[in-house]
């Protein structure tokens, strides 16, 4: 088994859809807190408005304000630095794709592609030597997950009355990944790894209303309840130990033995998450909104017979954090005044199922927004830096840039009658 305390680890740079980090590899890895651009520029989980006035992507409840339809998606670039030894790896990759269409200013349907968790990670320990009958062994050991679950999501919202709107969304879970242990004896690989394939779902009721209005503040508040429909559950390919001659990482016809065992194991009740989110947001007569959110999550998977490097597991996570956002003006002739500026700080404790041990991550956040074209088209950048660390152990420094371009189009409206 492998002790975090007594192995002396390093990180090494593999090109991947996401950065390695040590704590991916505990069960299904991190869950991810954050998607759409605008909401990073702010460190938001998105109940808040940060895309404009009233609008988060990531809410459903606050489409309806949206005055077109958007196709919007999100890319991001990670580079995490291990502890003090001044290893660094990168990583990028999507984090939404999503399509979402107002009807009436009163409802709303959208589509989107995410993912889950990060279940990346990677890292070796220190070359031993052994006199072994006259010859000299170098070993040393390999460990590398990969992978994890997506969500292809369908939202709905729904006015409750003037000023209140509830968004209603269906999450299906699907991915798959892969975890690695590998013998590493005089540069030759003898590799154990598994292949794991997902498929559940989850179910979000989001709320948004309008608590108070005055003549130079207006408060709102937001709510997402998410319960678990089908706990997820894993078909599991366990591959028998082989000697990767050519190193392709994958067993083929060049490596030994000439064939290998692959056990097939189905797993039920793997991840099974449910939470609680709420925050308000004050706008103000100038442009400015201050906001607070915190958020209450939880793993009630009950099958605790899941593989991975490491056997312990995420089985909770707090969220808490705030932030200013001054959002620009669309029809503003100034370009300066169409630009809309973020900045947050947030704070995010995750504890393990088996030890009790707490990841703590703590960041700040700066993004902006620019508005051009007649149809909303926007453009958003955002800039999070943070460190994460467990409980008497490793740490790491993050550094994310984030990308996002929303393209606005009209639909569901009448054409004008040609004079």
């Amino acid at each position: 088994m492998l002790s975090l305390k007594k192995l002396s680890i390093f990180f090494v740079f593999i090109g991947c859809l996401s950065a390695q980090s040590i704590f991916n590899a505990y069960g299904l890895g991190l869950s991810k807190s954050i998607h759409h651009t605008s909401s990073a520029g702010v460190g938001s989980i998105g109940l808040v408005p940060t895309f404009q006035p009233g609008v988060s992507f990531d809410n459903p409840a606050t489409w309806p304000g949206l005055n077109f339809a958007y196709v919007s998606g999100s890319y991001a670039n990670r580079q995490i630095e291990i502890g003090d030894n001044g290893h660094t790896n990168y990583g990028n990759g999507f984090e939404k794709i999503q399509f979402v269409v107002p009807i009436k200013n009163r409802f709303a349907i959208g589509f989107s592609l995410k993912p889950v968790n990060d279940h990346n990670a990677y890292f070796i320990t220190d070359s031993t030597q052994i006199d072994f009958q006259g010859k000299d062994l170098t070993f040393n050991k390999e460990f590398r997950s990969g992978g994890g679950i997506m969500a292809g999501s369908f939202g709905l919202a729904l006015p409750m009355n003037s000023r209140m709107g509830i968004g209603l969304s269906f999450d299906k879970l699907f991915g798959s990944s892969r975890d690695e242990q590998s013998l590493i004896l005089n540069s030759i690989y003898y590799r154990l790894f598994n292949i794991k394939t997902y498929s559940g779902s989850v179910f979000n009721i989001n709320f948004a209303g309008k608590f108070y209005e005055g003549h130079t503040v207006m408060i709102t508040g937001y709510a997402r309840v998410s319960m678990t429909g089908n706990p997820v559950s894993s078909t599991q390919y366990q591959f028998d130990l082989f000697e990767d001659r050519n190193n392709n990482y994958s067993f083929d016809s060049d490596d030994y033995p000439e064939n290998v065992d692959v056990d097939t194991i189905n797993v039920s009740n793997i991840y099974a998450p449910s939470s609680f989110s709420f925050g308000l947001n004050a706008a103000l007569n100038n442009d400015i909104n201050i906001f607070g959110e915190f958020q209450l999550w939880n793993d009630q998977a009950i099958n605790d017979n899941f593989s991975s490097i490491y056997t312990d597991q995420i089985g909770s996570k707090n969220h808490i954090g705030g932030g200013v956002v001054r959002f620009g003006k669309m029809g503003a002739r100034s370009w300066q005044d169409k630009i809309t500026m973020r900045f947050g700080i947030f704070k995010e404790s995750y504890t393990l199922k088996n030890s009790g041990r707490k990841i703590n991550e703590n960041g700040i956040s700066v993004g902006i927004g620019f508005k051009f074209a007649a149809t909303g088209n926007q453009l958003d950048v955002a800039y999070r830096t943070g460190a994460r660390s467990i409980t008497n152990d490793y740490k790491e420094t993050i550094q994310e840039f984030t990308i996002g371009l929303s393209l606005g189009d009209v639909w569901f409206l009448r054409r004008r009658t040609k004079q």
